[in-house]
């Protein structure tokens, strides 16, 4: 069930909803986005969980399996035969012209998820919808600072897959990209100075101590 979920059914619904949103676009023009203090966009939530459902009894060939779809996002729960496996698409959006948005803690996010990303192009009266998985839209500049907690990657809307794409199944794990990313961002920093951080005289005194004794970080 899991294989057919992971590698089938969730990325076809995925790139599926896309296409449905963007074929609401007026629909999207009209709801309410950021309610109160929380950036949770209830109403995109509450119409794509509608689509969602809509494409899961279209598209699901699995005999018996059913889906309980809960928000903000989409928190999926899959049910076949007393057995339960629960994912998640994860639903973004932005106002911003170069499609830049807030990410997520890197420590607490899981980079292989299914993101639906609308950009709303405000000045044009336009709305945009991508997908892809996570990592696909994270977006680290060669001068970037860490934070003081968590690395937290900005998302680029352009860098997600358009609907008519084939979802890209490819993973990637957050120690095998991510944080030689960011160490390689923090020498560029040294090396290639714009903007001066503390986080620049900390990394200089790193490396400073490396140098005079290489050999205690041989086997690191």
């Amino acid at each position: 069930m899991e294989d057919y979920i992971d590698n089938k059914l969730l990325p076809k619904m995925t790139k599926i909803l896309c296409g449905e949103l963007n074929a609401h676009k007026e629909v999207l023009k009209g709801i309410e986005w950021h309610i109160h203090e929380a950036n949770t966009d209830r109403d995109f939530s509450n119409l794509s969980k509608k689509l969602c459902e809509n494409i899961f009894k279209k598209h699901n060939i699995h005999k018996g399996l059913t889906i309980e779809i809960n928000t903000p996002d989409l928190n999926l729960i899959f049910r076949l035969e007393g057995r339960t496996v629960e994912r998640k698409i994860e639903l973004k959006s932005t106002m911003s012209s170069n499609g830049i948005l807030p990410g997520s803690m890197i420590m607490s996010l899981d980079p292989n998820i299914w993101t639906i990303i609308c950009r709303r192009d405000i000045p044009n009266d336009d709305i945009e919808v991508r997908y892809g998985r996570y990592y696909l839209g994270m977006n680290v500049s060669s001068h970037e600072k860490f934070q003081d907690r968590s690395p937290r990657p900005t998302l680029n809307f352009f860098q997600f897959q358009v609907q008519t794409e084939q979802p890209i199944m490819e993973k990637k794990t957050t120690s095998s990209s991510f944080w030689k990313t960011y160490a390689n961002s923090a020498i560029t920093r040294i090396l290639e100075p714009q903007n001066h951080s503390w986080q620049d005289d900390l990394v200089k005194e790193i490396i400073r101590i490396v140098l005079e004794d290489p050999d205690k970080f041989r086997d690191i």
